[in-house]
């Protein structure tokens, strides 16, 4: 009899227990959050259940699933199942948040902490106290990047984010690898790099390395005026760069016959050519070198210093307006001609020892050439040549000193290796004058 009791009692407080249970009150930490009641299978919202709070009324039949719903915040889920024992008074915290970011271009690629997302748009889920990082990429746009913090020491994350992608990018190749990049003029790196163009503006590029011409590029991002700037660009240095410096400080620099620069120039040499070079200075032994940019041939130097030799031929000379030009010498008509022509055959054989030609008769006169190597880097040869001039009634000479140089060691006979030399040798400096002295 007491146990059939006993039964009887538990099963009228369980009975209670669930009579008592039949309703419970659900609020939000929100007074504008919004309560939904979703489906048992999924969250298929069924009916909006109230604002801020709710009377929620537990059927045995259903998982009483319900949704509470917050502008900017991560929705909050929850079921109370009527099997189980629920305190009258339940509360719902929405602590994380939400941000509904979209992005343009829409195939541009969303990542949060380094992991890709998704594209288009998405919705970020901040947790409490926690921070996100999100980046939009593309190809050949400047990628964008912005942090989310859920904390309240810092900025409220926004209900909405747009991302567009203005600025364009240039993934550039450099090569050699080493090379320096400058942006506008500024520094940025050495080897590849990622050169941002904003909208609306142009950036220049400079790529240098010792030894090498520097390449300069163009990337401007003006959709109205310009061509849209390449997804990738390569700058290849291929053309060599050679400082040259003399010695003297005021010697020319010549290439292809023009003078380019004075002590110092820049040679660029293209790739597979090569450049002749020359360094001259008056007074000094000319230079003279070839630069190749070729596969086959050893590569130019960075830095070259020329140090010019004195030319020996220089200070043994003088500067003289009497060389390689015809001089009339008229004879003083007391002087005999036959001793005009002695006295002219004994001033040239003074300086020259042989004579080629010899005829009094038409008064023509040539020396042999005279030949002195100076520096073991130039040859100079110097002859007399004399013949009658002026009328019938007036005995006259014309006399020419010739002064020839050539490069190099290099025999007499070569006659298309030799040009007129404005100078002349010390030793010949008076034949002419003594020959207007004395015949006058």
């Amino acid at each position: 009899m007491k146990k059939h009791l006993y039964a009887f009692f538990i099963l009228l407080f369980l009975a209670a227990s669930a009579v008592a249970q039949s309703k419970i009150n659900v609020s939000a930490n929100f007074p504008d959050a919004k309560f939904f009641l979703l489906k048992n299978s999924d969250n298929t919202e069924i009916a909006e259940l109230g604002v801020g709070s709710i009377e929620l009324k537990l059927d045995k039949d259903s998982r009483n699933r319900i949704k509470v719903v917050k502008e900017g915040y991560e929705p909050f889920i929850k079921e109370f199942p009527r099997t189980v024992k629920w305190e009258k008074e339940q509360k719902v915290e929405l602590e994380n948040r939400l941000v509904d970011i979209s992005v343009e271009p829409y195939d541009a690629e969303i990542y949060v902490d380094g992991r890709m997302v998704g594209s288009k748009r998405i919705g970020l889920i901040v947790g409490k106290g926690k921070f996100l990082t999100v980046e939009v990429k593309k190809a050949g746009y400047t990628p964008v990047t912005k942090v989310y913090y859920n904390s309240p020491d810092r900025e409220t994350p926004p209900v909405k984010d747009f991302f567009e992608l203005k600025d364009r990018q240039v993934r550039l190749e450099v090569i050699p690898a080493d090379a320096q990049v400058a942006l506008n003029g500024v520094a940025s790196g050495r080897g590849n790099t990622d050169v941002n163009v904003p909208l609306g503006s142009c950036v220049t590029v400079t790529v240098t390395k010792d030894g090498f011409a520097e390449v300069v590029q163009v990337f401007c991002n003006k959709p109205a005026t310009d061509p849209l700037p390449p997804v990738r660009a390569r700058a290849l240095l291929e053309d060599r760069l050679v400082r040259i410096t003399s010695a003297p400080a005021d010697a020319n620099i010549e290439v292809g016959g023009k003078v380019v620069g004075v002590g110092s120039y820049d040679l660029k040499v293209p790739k597979n050519a090569c450049i002749e070079l020359r360094v001259t200075k008056d007074g000094f032994l000319r230079y003279v070198k070839n630069y190749c940019n070729q596969a086959d041939m050893q590569a130019p130097p960075t830095k070259e210093f020329i140090e010019l030799l004195e030319d020996e031929a220089y200070t043994s000379s003088i500067s003289t307006d009497m060389a390689n030009v015809r001089i009339t010498v008229p004879v003083n008509k007391a002087l005999a001609p036959e001793d005009a022509w002695r006295i002219l055959g004994s001033i040239v054989t003074k300086s020259f020892d042989v004579l080629e030609t010899v005829d009094y008769n038409t008064g023509y006169l040539t020396t042999a050439w005279q030949v002195q190597n100076f520096n073991g880097m130039n040859t100079i040869r110097t002859r007399v040549i004399v013949s009658s001039g002026g009328n019938a009634n007036e005995l006259t000479y014309v006399v020419k000193l010739v002064s020839q140089r050539a490069d190099g060691v290099i025999s007499v006979k070569e006659d298309q290796l030799f040009a007129d030399w404005g100078r002349l040798l010390k030793r010949y400096g008076g034949i002419v004058e003594e020959i207007q002295a004395r015949l006058q």
